[in-house]
């Protein structure tokens, strides 16, 4: 879906209440001199139609059409006043086309913070110079880690530096496009051991009067060790429990530590190991950290 589109794709009317709709049909009365006026909204899709009024009284009235958009058909009722000029018909289908268009843009503002807000992923939006705008409530305890204890990060090897401080510059990188891939990706390693998958890309506003952005989407992965064990299990179709014993082997776990780890004897861990030789074809420990080292690292999560 574009950018030009909305996101509540069915226009609906606004309740009976709406204080942009009351403040038109004030704006209505004042301007036709009308005793009430009463506005019929025709949505252009399935829902009903709705009417609005101010002003008490019945009997004769002006009936005028107005434009209000592609989304409603429009028409206004004046209680005893004239027909309004082209003038002031024309003021009164702006007025009411602006209503309608700003209660559908907070309409999908409320949806998409909604969505952020539910999201497991990490979201932050940045401003061109490197300012954070908005972080979802994951990206926003995220970097309460930062602000009590500043948590280092890194990547590709490089030197760790806050978090924070790593970000920026990530964003700095996606603005200037020097020498980097636009959007970038990458994983990033916390110092709390922690691997997160990182994709940074810049956002043109369609508004020209406002800067662009750069939205910054982080979400927890595994370590590309993990990952490997994981497909190199899949592949041999291990049992969980042999998982988490290739899990520890891999860590270089002792027998023992093994044992204590898991809650089991050491005589069951040792049983386990026999089973993954067999099933993998190998002779001992050496030999299947070389296999599982060769395995494809493919993970669902990316």
């Amino acid at each position: 879906m574009g950018a030009d589109h909305p996101i509540v794709l069915e226009p609906r009317c606004p309740v009976e209440e709406d204080p942009r709709v009351k403040e038109f049909l004030r704006l209505a009365k004042v301007l036709t001199d009308a005793t009430w006026v009463e506005l019929e909204l025709r949505p252009t899709g399935s829902a009903p139609a709705r009417k609005y009024r101010v002003g008490a009284g019945t009997g004769k009235a002006a009936t005028t059409p107005l434009e209000a958009g592609v989304d409603f058909d429009a028409s206004l009722r004046l209680g005893h006043a004239a027909k309004p000029t082209r003038k002031h018909v024309k003021l009164l289908s702006d007025s009411l086309s602006c209503a309608l268009e700003l209660r559908k843009v907070h309409a999908q503002m409320a949806l998409l913070r909604r969505v952020l807000e539910t999201a497991s992923h990490l979201v932050l939006i940045f401003d061109n110079d490197g300012h954070i705008i908005f972080a979802n409530p994951a990206g926003d305890d995220l970097l309460s880690l930062q602000t009590e204890d500043e948590l280092p990060a890194g990547f590709n090897g490089q030197p760790r530096q806050p978090l924070f401080s790593l970000l920026t510059s990530l964003v700095e990188r996606v603005v200037s496009g020097d020498g980097a891939e636009s959007p970038w990706r990458g994983v990033i390693e916390l110092g709390d051991g922690r691997m997160m998958a990182c994709e940074a890309r810049q956002v043109t506003n369609l508004v020209p009067d406002l800067p662009d952005a750069v939205l910054v989407i982080l979400r927890p992965t595994e370590p590309e060790s993990d990952i490997r064990v994981r497909a190199f299990a899949a592949s041999h179709d291990l049992s969980p429990r042999e998982q988490e014993v290739l899990h520890l082997l891999g860590l270089g776990l002792t027998t023992a530590a093994m044992a204590d780890e898991l809650g089991i004897s050491p005589h069951t861990i040792r049983d386990h190991l026999k089973h993954l030789y067999r099933k993998t074809g190998t002779k001992g420990r050496s030999e299947l950290l070389r296999l599982i080292s060769r395995a494809t690292p493919v993970s669902a999560d990316v």
